[in-house]
């Protein structure tokens, strides 16, 4: 979210491709059931209050999650596993609500916790062991080269 509300960086050709890839994913949300987790809102409250104010904005659209006791359990196991550092815990909590939820995809552009290609497959092995699916975590510009 925070890339829709970004000021447009002057120099950064990284960055303004990920702004754009998240802008034509956003102008497609209607081809997805696209769902919010309550941490991308305090994520959001804890920045800039010119940028946190247009994020918020955005997010109106999106129903929230609900954090479930479970979701919280299997992001805590996650962690005393370490799978996910202790320093990203709401990334484990991430990874958690997608999996009790269904979601097909976890979207984000922040994948070196979420799709830590070293411990990818021992992540989703625990979920799978808790009788879930792990969502496939994807960044917008990959998720509009998948099939719909």
């Amino acid at each position: 979210i925070g890339w829709l509300a970004a000021k447009p960086p002057r120099r950064d050709i990284v960055k303004l491709a990920k702004q754009r890839q998240t802008k034509i994913w956003w102008d497609r949300l209607s081809d997805w059931d696209c769902f919010l987790s309550p941490l991308v809102r305090l994520e959001i409250a804890r920045g800039n209050p010119e940028a946190a104010a247009r994020q918020q904005e955005k997010i109106k659209v999106l129903q929230e999650l609900p954090i479930s006791p479970e979701a919280k359990g299997l992001a805590n196991l996650l962690v005393a596993r370490k799978l996910v550092p202790e320093s990203a815990e709401p990334d484990a909590l991430h990874l958690a609500l997608a999996a009790f939820h269904r979601a097909d995809y976890l979207l984000t552009w922040n994948q070196t916790h979420l799709d830590n290609l070293e411990l990818r497959s021992r992540i989703a092995e625990l979920i799978r062991g808790w009788g879930l699916i792990p969502a496939k975590v994807i960044t917008p510009e990959r998720l509009l080269e998948e099939p719909i």
